[in-house]
């Protein structure tokens, strides 16, 4: 564990002190409350992250079904070339 000072704002201090005398008994459980909320912060912050990861993927996932192959996809092109130059009048062969 690491000891460092900071330096708080006295509403936030009064706020911290009051919950760790309800919670402790005493305000010198303060370190402990704060370490307790920066690391429920913490995986929150973690937590929401991984669901929006998870909900992206989950958008994603699925977003290529229903569509045609690459091979499929060059034979419906040239199919369609083939229809524009018959009409056209003009004869294309390609051989598939």
């Amino acid at each position: 564990m690491v000891k460092t000072t900071v330096t708080l704002e006295d509403s936030i201090y009064r706020k911290l002190a009051r919950e760790a005398l309800e919670k402790y008994g005493r305000t010198r459980g303060l370190s402990r409350l704060i370490n307790e909320k920066l690391k429920a912060a913490d995986e929150n912050s973690t937590a929401e992250s991984m669901e929006s990861k998870d909900t992206a993927i989950e958008r994603a996932f699925g977003s290529w079904k229903g569509k045609e192959t690459g091979k499929e996809y060059v034979r419906r092109l040239r199919k369609e070339s083939e229809n524009r130059l018959s009409d056209l009048e003009f004869e294309c062969r390609y051989s598939l």
